[in-house]
């Protein structure tokens, strides 16, 4: 075949697939009346599986995606399953999302946003989900290396996935009049579900949820009777007791906690009695994951949280990282000695340190570290 007609066959083909693509995301868009697309720094993953169940109460079909720890598609029939990836994420996944809730007849679809870099949440929103309710949970310091330096500019970013004539639920007033301005110019409503920053991480994520339900025109009665029956995201923080040194440990893994704010927010949630900088009960020893890919999110936690938290020792595990960043640690007021373990050797170090300490408290990154093989027992409290 001469290579100028094979040339002209592959481009006939990939226009023809994008004019198909086109046709069945505009016949999703149409069918799947309600569509919600949720964004934020943290809490995503919790407030679609609220806003889930509170459709689902209220007898509207909705199908949901989560793509925190553990990627999940959450059907009507009110099951759920793990997103299967062959590669890594792509933001695809969420027009897949979408075509399936029109195969499945489902009247509502909820999209946790994927994306991180600008124009790819800019595509996310504006190509796919194209929702009717936009969710920003919160802005925090996390992903500064893509997002942003500060607050605002990570407030900046998340403003792509506002979408065009719709409404805008946020979580923070803080950062409403940067929402309101972006969603003024896109003909959006904008509503702030709260001003009280001194809400818990639950309590939080619940009335981003039931400020969506309300715009929505569904009972707080029958949003909140659904939300209870919710299921947790296995991304959530847990608290659990586990055998280490030869007795009892409490842990508290806050890996999810991406952002230093909310991780202390998550510590004082979990464990009230670990006061800020003075303390009557042994203080914990804090575990950070470190990932090389991530290292602006050691670098945050080392400016704010390692400072605040009261700790016997804080101990980076994971991936073992740069020098430049490690000597500058070193050099950071820190409130606790600082040193690198090999996640094998964490457990024989946990069990030493452990007559010393009331806790253990993990933090930094999910994957990379996997709990069972450092305590192999434990009951969650």
């Amino acid at each position: 075949m001469p290579f100028l007609t094979a040339i002209s066959i592959c481009l006939i083909l990939l226009v023809g697939l994008g004019l198909l693509e086109r046709f069945l995301r505009g016949r999703a868009w149409k069918a799947v009346p309600i569509r919600i697309h949720v964004n934020g720094t943290r809490g995503k993953s919790s407030v679609t599986r609220l806003i889930w169940a509170a459709l689902r109460e209220a007898g509207i079909p909705t199908v949901a995606k989560t793509t925190g720890a553990a990627p999940r598609l959450l059907l009507p029939d009110g099951t759920e399953r793990p997103v299967k990836r062959h590669g890594k994420p792509n933001i695809r996944e969420q027009l897949r999302t979408l075509l399936l809730a029109r195969r499945l007849g489902a009247r509502a679809v909820v999209l946790e946003c994927m994306a991180l870099a600008p124009e790819l949440q800019w595509i996310a929103e504006h190509s796919m989900a194209r929702a009717t309710v936009g969710v920003i949970a919160n802005a925090r310091m996390d992903h500064t290396e893509i997002m942003g330096a500060d607050v605002e500019q990570i407030a900046a970013c998340l403003a792509n996935t506002i979408p065009f004539h719709g409404t805008l639920v946020v979580g923070e007033q803080k950062l409403a009049d940067l929402y309101a301005r972006c969603a003024a110019e896109r003909g959006t409503k904008i509503v702030v579900a709260s001003s009280d920053t001194n809400l818990s991480w639950h309590t939080e994520n619940e009335a981003l949820a039931l400020a969506v339900t309300r715009q929505l025109g569904i009972a707080d009665a029958v949003a909140l009777a659904g939300m209870r029956l919710a299921p947790a995201d296995p991304g959530d923080s847990v608290q659990a007791t586990a055998e280490c040194g030869g007795g009892p440990m409490k842990f508290l893994d806050a890996r999810s906690a991406n952002d230093p704010e909310s991780f202390l927010r998550t510590v004082k949630t979990f464990m009230p009695d670990l006061k800020m900088r003075s303390t009557k009960t042994k203080p914990p020893v804090v575990v950070f994951n470190h990932r090389s890919d991530r290292p602006e999110r050691l670098r945050a936690f080392a400016k704010s949280a390692f400072a605040e938290l009261p700790a016997v020792r804080i101990l980076v595990t994971g991936e073992r990282p740069a020098l430049t960043l490690w000597f500058a640690l070193k050099r950071s007021k820190l409130a606790a000695p600082l040193e690198f373990i090999a996640s094998r050797q964490l457990p024989d170090c946990l069990a030493k340190l452990s007559p010393q300490c009331g806790a253990v408290v993990f933090c930094g990154n999910i994957h990379g570290l996997d709990l069972s093989a450092i305590f192999p027992a434990q009951a969650h409290g």
